[in-house]
This record gives C-alpha cells, sequence and structure tokens, in this order.
C-alpha cells in the first residue's frame, strides 16, 4: 500500500494481529520490506506489523538529492503519524 508522508509517497505493509503492540521495520540499503518476509510468520501472531520502503527504496519515492539520518527517521515518524498509530 502506499500513503503520504513526510512530502512523499511511501510504500509499506501493515499487518498481524489488531490490536497488539506495533513493531515497526525499516530495511538495511539496498534492499526493501521484502528483507523481513522470514520473519514475518514469527512476529505476525504476536504483534501488528508495520513494515516499509525507505525512500529511495522498493516502492517509495525517490526524490533527488541526499538523504540524512535525521530525514529518514522523519520519514518513519511521518509513516506512523500518517497511519495514525501513536508513538
Amino acid at each position: 500500500m502506499k500513503i503520504k508522508a513526510n512530502g512523499i509517497q511511501m510504500n509499506y505493509q501493515l499487518s498481524g494481529r489488531k490490536n497488539a503492540p506495533v513493531v515497526v521495520l525499516s530495511h538495511s540499503l539496498g534492499s526493501s520490506l521484502s528483507m523481513w518476509d522470514p520473519q514475518m510468520e514469527s512476529l505476525e501472531p504476536h504483534y501488528r506489523v508495520l513494515r516499509y520502503d525507505t525512500r529511495g527504496h522498493g516502492g517509495s519515492d525517490a526524490p533527488k538529492g541526499t538523504y540524512t539520518l535525521d530525514q529518514l527517521g522523519d520519514d518513519a515518524i511521518g509513516l506512523l503519524n500518517s497511519l495514525n498509530i501513536e508513538l
């Protein structure tokens, strides 16, 4: 699924047990949210799992310019806010 967060379209998947604690999974550089596929079977019965493609990866927008760690952190917070998930 896609949602606008922190000024870009971000690709994400939200799965698992509804009303359970939320676990957020961010992938390494040069990867995508599919990196976490092997862990989903263990996590989904116990948690609500949010995984997403970071800026410039997978199905998320890749605006020109350099990306900072602060910006990537703001993207994660923006995604949580856009999905109405409390920090």
